[in-house]
């Protein structure tokens, strides 16, 4: 990439040099002869154009940002109204029901330790398994 100096970009843009400078402030440069600041063409420009930031990265201006921010505020509303719905269960119910119904579950494999599974204990495994919806849709 060709480097130009404020001088250049200033003709070439048609903008002053003290708007020039005011714009590349913070643009990373490379020093040039007579300690002109030398600037990358491309992100000198897109800079100057507002397209870009310092590290010439996407620019973000106010109406891009609002419509990013009314996106965001529509997805918090969504979830929000999920959650009033009951379409989603609080993260905490779940894992504590989920909890309470494995730990039952480890209890009864532990009593049963060192004796062969029986069915009665299966099935009180299953039962306490197949409890957990039931357990859920009451949230």
């Amino acid at each position: 990439m060709p480097f130009l100096s404020i001088n250049e970009l200033h003709q070439m843009t048609g903008k002053t040099r003290a708007t020039v400078t005011k714009m590349l402030d913070g643009v990373p440069f490379k020093e040039g002869p007579k300690k002109a600041m030398l600037y990358d063409t491309k992100i000198a420009l897109a800079k100057i154009y507002q397209a870009a930031d310092a590290d010439g990265e996407a620019f973000i201006n106010a109406p891009e940002a609002q419509r990013l921010l009314t996106i965001a505020r529509r997805q918090q509303i969504d979830l929000e109204m999920e959650v009033t719905r009951g379409d989603r269960w609080p993260k905490d119910d779940v894992e504590s029901i989920h909890e309470a119904s494995l730990s039952n579950i480890a209890g009864l494999l532990k009593s049963h330790e060192g004796k062969s599974l029986s069915a009665e204990l299966i099935r009180d495994i299953f039962t306490e398994l197949r409890e957990v919806p039931a357990k859920l849709t009451k949230l």
